[in-house]
């Protein structure tokens, strides 16, 4: 059996990407891929692995989770999703950088030795993820964040490199925040793992959030009247309907960060292009890009 992790990370998608896949669960479910609650394993993924610490789960403690887990015993491949998975929010900034727990996800594979296990994680510009992680905490986890933030290690990079050498051989995908409503769609694809011709609901999910519902509907009408556009084409279809009809940007949090500059955003933002160019190398991974 294949079972896919999905980390997050946190201030991302809210948790509208596993929503959207269940939107699809009984189409899924024919296809042989379980789409379970979240409430039915969150909280005891957490238990099982934090109990074992990484030690291979016995025979007895796998079968009790996917009899948890599982709808039925006739799936091969299962979706879980948790921005928790490594960490709560208040512990994604340290002075070691970006999700300094991100070994832990080798605890996560362990409750499943018998398995193939995957992961998945969406990386996002250190410009707008840290002002958005930390607008979500408490006043009091938000000055313990700010203390221990080192503007010089907010390097995604390191977070997948840990993935993959905590978990060796596991297949691992990756994409941007940025680009998460051009390839909604197919990031909903990735993580399941559908044929892809099966049709399922949910495509503009993301794109919703951020498009006017006028544009929307033009948008959806000028698609199902090309359906002949190649990817690429299509892609840029949604580009052009999204620069004439996008909603207001929601505005950035005003946060006192130390050493927190104009020039601190425009550098962080180079760096992060240069991290993806570098994760786009890494054996192992797959970056999913427009």
């Amino acid at each position: 059996m294949q079972i896919l992790f999905h980390l997050g990370a946190h201030c991302t998608d809210g948790g509208l990407l596993i929503r959207s896949i269940l939107r699809n669960r009984a189409a899924l479910a024919i296809e042989g891929i379980g789409v379970p609650g979240p409430g039915r394993y969150r909280e005891l993924l957490g238990d099982v692995s934090t109990t074992l610490r990484g030690e291979p789960a016995n025979a007895e403690t796998e079968t009790m989770l996917l009899e948890a887990i599982r709808d039925d015993d006739t799936a091969d491949r299962i979706l879980l999703s948790n921005e928790n998975f490594l960490c709560r929010a208040s512990k994604v900034l340290s002075t070691e950088g970006l999700y300094p727990k991100v070994a832990k996800s080798a605890w996560l594979r362990q409750c499943f030795p018998s398995h193939e296990v995957e992961f998945a994680l969406t990386l996002r510009d250190p410009a707008t993820f840290v002002p958005a992680v930390l607008a979500d905490l408490s006043e009091d986890d938000r000055e313990a964040a700010t203390d221990v933030l080192r503007l010089d290690r907010l390097i995604w990079a390191d977070v997948v490199m840990e993935l993959i050498e905590a978990n060796p051989g596991a297949r691992i995908v990756v994409w941007r925040y940025e680009d998460a409503h051009f390839i909604w769609a197919e990031l909903i694809r990735e993580l399941s793992a559908h044929d892809p011709f099966t049709e399922l609901d949910g495509a503009f999910d993301a794109l919703e959030q951020i498009i006017t519902p006028d544009g929307l509907e033009r948008l959806r009408t000028f698609l199902k009247t090309h359906s002949e556009l190649s990817e690429p084409r299509r892609r840029k279809t949604i580009e052009a309907f999204l620069e004439a009809h996008a909603r207001a940007p929601e505005p950035t949090p005003e946060l006192d960060i130390p050493g927190w500059s104009d020039d601190t955003v425009q550098h962080l933002s180079r760096a992060y292009a240069d991290d993806v160019a570098v994760i786009a190398e890494m054996p192992g991974v797959e970056l999913i890009l427009p």
